[in-house]
Formats: C-alpha cells, structure tokens, sequence
C-alpha cells in the first residue's frame, strides 16, 4: 500500500453496523463505500473488518519543466496529447510566450484511437460488427449522415466502446432485517422516506431483485439505519 492509500480514513466495523449506517456517519454513499472496499453484498459486512471510509487521493498533476528549444507542438507530441489542451490548460493563447525554465501542466492523455482502412464491401454496420460499435457511433464519430458514403480505400476511426455499467450488488436478507411488504401507491421515495434512509440506499440494497415500479405485495429488504 502507498503512502496515499495508508492516508485515507478507515472503520473497524463494530457488532450490530450496517454499511448505510456507516456510510452516513462519515457522509459518504453507500455505493462509494462498497466500491471502495470491494463489498459485492452490502448485507454481509462482518465486525472487526476495517473499511475505507474516505476517497482515494487524487492523482498528482503531472508537470513539466520547459527547457530551451521545446514548443508546445513538440511537447505535446512527446506526452501524447493535444496542443491546443495543453495551451488551454496553461492559459497560454500564444505559443510564443513560452520561455524555458517555466513549468506546465501536463493533460492527462487521452486512449489512441483504432484505424481503419475501409475495403471494397464494406458498410458501417459490418465494420461495427467487426470492432463491437454500433454503426450509428461509427458514423456520428466519422461525421457521416449518409451510410452510402462510406468509399473503398478510406481510413476512420473506431470509436471506443462504451463503459459497461457494474452491475449492482445483491445483497441476501441478513439476521434481523426488517422486510417490508409494498402495499398499492407504494414506491421507492416514498418506502425509504418512511424508513428514514435515501431512495438509493433502498434501491441498492435490494439490488437486481428490485423492479423499476414497485408492485403491490413485493416484499422489499430494509437496511438498518
């Protein structure tokens, strides 16, 4: 563990605590809390574990010390990123006011796009196919409206595949959790309000189990608050 991560908070968890009651004694989400000590089941937390009960420190800046003869053409190129976001990020609008000796800041550098050369047969759905991207992403990057324009012998660019959401964790009823039956007109504001936690809080700790609109008669898991 590095000197960053041994600074952040922890919590012995103590007999009787829930990971929501936790989460709001440091004002923290429940969601964070989970992810950060890689809990998948929300309703399983043991006493005496410790947990992480504050966010991972921020990533020093990166910067860079400017040396006679660099340009921001140049380093850019050298840390793979864009000169106009480097200028941005420095507050320069001329590239000739840097002077050597000077420090920057260094954008975080952006993931390199795949290329393609298109061949002879080719379609935007087929080359999404081939690469998992819709064909609407890949002509909306390229700047197409017309998929019949797509010509043999003509590079784009694939786009990145969309962040697949983390599935949410399932928690199993625990010994003594209080189960709440819905009745007609029942929802989820309206569950959590009368058991004093947040919406989300009861929409997580229900997990895939819980359906978008609550039916009459489901039975729903209640933290201990």
């Amino acid at each position: 563990m590095d000197q960053a991560e041994k600074a952040r908070k922890t919590h012995v968890v103590q007999p009787g605590e829930t990971l929501s009651g936790i989460a709001g004694k440091y004002g923290v989400k429940v969601t964070d809390l989970a992810t950060w000590n890689q809990i998948a089941d929300p309703a399983k937390i043991r006493a005496g574990a410790e947990l992480v009960v504050s966010p991972p420190a921020k990533p020093a800046e990166k910067t860079y010390l400017v040396v006679a003869g660099d340009t921001f053409s140049g380093i850019a190129k050298k840390f793979g990123v864009e000169v106009g976001e480097l200028m941005a990020l420095n507050g320069y609008e001329d590239p000739t006011k840097l002077l050597a000796g000077s420090k920057i800041k260094i954008p975080a550098a952006k993931p390199k796009l795949k290329k393609y050369q298109v061949v002879a047969g080719d379609t935007f759905v087929s080359i999404g196919k081939k690469f998992g991207v819709t064909a609407e992403a890949l002509m909306k990057h390229n700047g197409y409206a017309d998929p019949t324009k797509l010509l043999a012998g003509t590079t784009i660019e694939i786009p990145a595949k969309p962040a697949k959401p983390k599935p949410k964790p399932t928690p199993q009823p625990g010994t003594g959790e209080t189960v709440y039956t819905t009745v007609a007109g029942d929802t989820y504001a309206s569950v959590a309000k009368k058991f004093r936690i947040t919406e989300e809080e009861l929409r997580i700790y229900n997990g895939h189990r819980a359906p978008d609109k609550l039916p009459a008669g489901f039975k729903l898991y209640i933290p201990s608050s």
